[in-house]
């Protein structure tokens, strides 16, 4: 049976656009459940095969949502709030959207994550970032891919997906890639060393980054610390971008540069 799954903020409930869209829900006559971030861990029982998971709010619960989504293999759907929001959408078309939904002629968008050692349960929707704890210290990082070897001294690293290039990439100095292009950013952090600003590569490219020993540092997956590192001896991780997919409805593969270089800019 189709249900919908909300994931959103209870400070978003009272905008209009929030109940336009529980009433033309409840208008088609589908069970529906709401889920706050805060409590986004519980959503075991609200979800089967046939759950359209929707988050209503910014990127930060869009990313939230998308991991539920990922590791069930649901349908996805980002909705926005009306600020700014580059992986949410406006909810101009959202009647349409719904209705092409239940009747199973939705319009799929695939988006890959990137993966650290091949651990499909951690995906990154935006990016991975291994950078430093100590304030005075930059890393020594060594980045391999495709047979070659070129060494970094920098304060960390961003490994970036396309969707993610609007986000810490950007601030970096990184290039803005189309959503549909599947592709890894490699941009540094402040590089000490000569390295380019960014490497952008190819959906099959594999990238292994090698820290050397007795530093400090952290791995944060979209933005949320994951790991903190101190070793005794040189770490290095793997990353590749996923061969599984996130599926999106309600929005396209255009760059939205509109939305973003009009935000920035003003």
């Amino acid at each position: 049976m189709k249900n919908i799954l909300i994931i959103s903020s209870k400070k978003y409930t009272k905008l209009k656009n929030y109940t336009d869209f529980v009433s033309l829900i409840k208008s088609r006559k589908l069970e529906f459940h709401i889920l706050f971030v805060e409590d986004v861990e519980q959503y075991d029982n609200y979800l089967n095969k046939d759950t359209l998971v929707v988050s209503f709010g910014g990127d930060g619960t869009a990313l939230k949502a998308m991991k539920i989504s990922w590791t069930y293999d649901l349908l996805f759907m980002p909705l926005g709030t009306g600020r700014v929001g580059y992986l949410v959408n406006k909810s101009e078309n959202i009647e349409q959207i719904l209705d092409e939904w239940i009747e199973g002629k939705s319009h799929i968008n695939n988006r890959k994550a990137i993966i650290q050692d091949n651990n499909l349960k951690s995906p990154a929707f935006n990016e991975i970032v291994l950078i430093k704890n100590s304030p005075t210290r930059i890393l020594d990082i060594v980045f391999k891919t495709h047979d070659q070897r070129v060494k970094l001294r920098a304060d960390g690293i961003i490994i970036s997906t396309s969707l993610g290039s609007t986000a810490y990439n950007y601030s970096a100095g990184g290039p803005i890639v189309q959503n549909s292009l599947n592709s890894i950013i490699i941009t540094p952090i402040s590089p000490f060393s000569k390295f380019p600003r960014s490497i952008v590569l190819d959906q099959k490219s594999k990238i292994q980054i090698e820290i050397k020993k007795k530093q400090n540092y952290a791995i944060q997956f979209d933005g949320v610390v994951e790991s903190e590192v101190e070793s005794d001896k040189d770490n290095k991780l793997d990353y590749t971008l996923s061969e599984k997919s996130l599926q999106i409805i309600g929005t396209d593969n255009s760059p939205r540069l509109d939305l973003f270089l009009n935000q920035i800019l003003r």
